[in-house]
């Protein structure tokens, strides 16, 4: 068990405490260094885990896809062996083998929806090419006559299959009978079943969820009519082809967006009245556990109220069992959990104590489950057989995620994972097993089946990985140090291997630093995946040291944390940072005149302040797909944080860099790719403007059609980031 955070001793300015190593070196049997060459384009730390995996719904049994041989497997809950459900050489469309990148079983394991050819859309929407196994024959069929569709799913009982295609939703029997359009007038404005890019900043793309018995489908329509829509531009072909779609500026307008409840047998839909203002969003719907109530989250456009609305399906009416309301702004969650019974009841979370924790409304009152000074993360689901529920909490450290777990009545909290470092869980229907995966930021994840009743668990993919045991690799140790003003913060090092403390080093800053986000975790990967991970560790191994933080407004310090960064977005990632810096400069063995930084989308943003407002502390710093005048990005993402530019001009211009770009001080290189949905490549090139305009040089390279990812070139991204450090740091 893991003891809260050490309180450093205060110094003059700064202090600082190592927390721990929180993994013994792991002395390799090869002495073989990293190479670019080795993280981006070998598979030498490839991690097969299980995917695709789904419980039974009675919990009996889990099915998944085997990474390594694409077998699809049943594996008992007990630990029994795994048997072959189809195998990989089964799986044909005529002569063409096809690759399962997904696949789910009806209860029976009669029937199998399998996606294929799987991929991602220009505009960030998943899609992909379906068939219907049945297992019986041993035969497939492809779904929607072999179109690409989005966000195909089975029925509950497996009996059909509900889908989108070209922006309207499609009911169709797994026995191939018969297919039928639940919508039909979707297209370029109108979307059915899906959300549209405004909308989906709330964290869904798939819009329509199944009643638990497969009787009905609860979906939103959204109206796009009114809302501008921005052109991406392919440069890469003959002619310039532009592609547009739906992106609201603050400010603007967004979709309309209601709920309609679609009837199986009946084939009709009756849309409910929701009673919100168009201006507002309903980012949530749940169905009740019997499906008879359906509840919709109601949010205002300025964020501030939310109300949780109960429909009843069966004798008609509404009520509003749960209004929220804060100060700054509600985020959205999803930890809406329905309990058994008759009376609609259920659990929600709430900030309205100062932290989320976990409160049961029953019988119309609302109690709450857990309270403290520490957050509530997330519910990890519900275990009948004991009446507990089992959760994601910032109890005992901010930089593990633990599960912990409370009585249904109300109780003491327990918590149930020991090791320190990264927990997730699967929690099987019946809540008697979880699929429990840890790791910790130096060991990579291992998967096991744990029975909750005796906590015995079975492995059901380790973490021998071959450049674990092949390659070099520095390790992460997690420090905090004090500010000026007394707030500890939590912060990583990856030192060289040979680190010497007599030596100096320069040194290589990371951050993300919005409100409610976290990187410095005790997990193995980071924010944008294990590439980047393996990277520091790279930079590490070429001399330099790594440093990472977390600002005062990230998770787990509560709702009065977070709302410091309303009205002025970045303002403590930036300040924080600064006292990072001051913090680093107190270090004997830190070469202070080559400190560096670099950041991605809002670390963009952060890098890119850091050379302007916050000059002159850093040398040099590389600035990738930053966002940097915020009245021109997503409605959604930004006014929960700023308000409408209408409200708040002062802070919305003093974020802007543009207006700050005649204080640019070191160097400074640019990244963005042409064809990114999300932060527009204007905002680099307009920030590229202003620098021109103000006679300060810079430097920057474009990623051709590139999203903001930049999947398709990450090699040449971080070998990029690699030179312009060795050359200017």
């Amino acid at each position: 068990m893991r003891d809260k955070h050490l309180k450093p001793s205060r110094g003059p300015l700064l202090a600082a405490a190592a927390l721990a190593l929180l993994a013994p070196a792991l002395a390799p049997a090869a002495e073989r260094p990293l190479t670019l060459d080795t993280i981006f384009d070998s598979d030498a730390f490839a991690n097969p885990l299980p995917k695709s995996l789904h419980w039974r719904r009675d919990g009996a049994a889990m099915t998944y896809i085997d990474t390594e041989s694409g077998a699809l497997l049943s594996r008992p809950a007990n630990g029994d062996q795994a048997t072959l459900l189809l195998a990989p050489d089964k799986l044909l469309d005529g002569d063409r083998v096809l690759t399962a990148t997904d696949a789910s079983w009806s209860p029976d394991l009669a029937f199998a929806l399998i996606e294929t050819n799987a991929r991602v859309t220009w505009d960030g929407v998943r899609e992909g090419t379906y068939y219907i196994y049945t297992r019986d024959s041993g035969t497939l069929r492809a779904l929607a006559d072999g179109n690409t569709v989005r966000y195909a799913e089975l029925s509950p009982d497996g009996r059909r299959v509900a889908y989108v295609w070209d922006n309207n939703l499609y009911v169709a029997q797994v026995d191939g009978v018969s297919t039928v359009a639940v919508t039909s007038d979707g297209g370029e404005h109108i979307f059915n079943g899906i959300f549209d890019y405004g909308s989906s900043e709330f964290g869904q793309r798939k819009a329509w969820h199944w009643s638990p018995d497969g009787t009905q489908i609860a979906f939103w329509q959204l109206d796009a009519s009114d809302v501008p829509t921005f052109p991406l531009i392919d440069e890469l072909g003959d002619y310039s082809e532009v592609r547009r779609f739906h992106y609201p500026n603050t400010g603007e307008r967004h979709a309309n967006n209601r709920v309609g409840v679609y009837d199986i047998e009946q084939r009709s839909t009756r849309w409910l009245d929701t009673g919100h203002d168009t201006d507002d969003y309903l980012p949530r719907v749940d169905w009740g556990r019997g499906g008879r109530f359906l509840f919709v989250q109601h949010l205002t456009r300025d964020h501030k109220q939310l109300r949780l609305l109960r429909f009843d399906l069966v004798n008609g009416g509404r009520e509003v069992p749960i209004t929220d309301s804060d100060p700054a702004w509600i985020d959205i969650t999803d930890d809406f959990t329905a309990l058994a019974g008759t009376r609609g009841d259920f659990l929600w979370t709430s900030e309205r104590s100062g932290y989320r924790h976990i409160y049961r409304y029953s019988g119309g009152r609302l109690s709450p489950l857990t309270g403290g000074d520490w957050s509530v993360d997330a519910i990890v689901g519900v275990a009948a057989s004991e009446r507990a529920v089992y959760f994601y909490a910032k109890k005992d450290s901010l930089i593990d995620q633990h599960v912990y777990r409370v009585p249904l009545g109300g109780g003491e909290v327990t918590r149930v994972t020991e090791q320190p470092g990264w927990h997730e869980w699967q929690l099987s229907p019946d809540g008697g097993h979880a699929v429990a995966t840890h790791s910790t930021a130096n060991r990579p994840r291992v998967v096991r089946v744990r029975n909750l009743a005796d906590g015995a668990s079975e492995t059901l993919a380790d973490n021998r990985i071959a450049g674990m045991r092949d390659y070099i690799l520095p390790q992460t140790e997690f420090i905090q140090f004090e500010t000026g003003d007394g707030v500890t913060l939590n912060g990583y090092f990856i030192k060289p291997v040979d680190f010497d403390p007599a030596k100096k080093y320069p040194v290589i800053g990371y951050a993300y630093g919005n409100a409610g986000s976290q990187i410095v975790v005790n997990r193995w990967g980071t924010q944008r995946g294990p590439n980047q991970d393996l990277w520091h560790r790279y930079m590490a191994q070429q001399g330099y040291v790594i440093f990472a933080m977390d600002n005062r407004t990230t998770t787990g310090r509560g709702k009065a944390a977070k709302n410091l960064t309303y009205g002025h977005y970045g303002k403590y990632a930036v300040l924080d940072e600064l006292q990072g810096v001051e913090y680093l400069k107190t270090l004997p063995w830190v070469d202070k005149e080559r400190i560096g930084f670099w950041g991605w989308s809002g670390g963009g943003y952060l890098a890119a302040a850091l050379m302007t407002k916050g000059a002159p502390h850093f040398k040099a710093a590389v600035s990738v797909a930053p966002v940097i005048d915020l009245t021109r990005y997503q409605a959604v993402g930004v006014e929960r944080w700023m308000g409408t530019p209408e409200e708040n001009p002062e802070g919305y211009a003093a974020v802007n860099l543009m207006n700050v770009a005649d204080r640019l001080q070191g160097k400074l290189l640019l990244m963005h790719g042409t064809g990114d949905e999300n932060v527009k490549f204007a905002f680099t090139l307009q920030f590229a403007d202003a620098l021109i305009k103000a006679n300060k040089q810079f430097d920057m390279v474009v990623y051709p059609n590139s999203r903001h990812t930049i999947t398709d070139a990450r090699r040449h991204v971080f070998s990029t980031m690699t030179r312009y450090f060795n050359d200017n740091l």
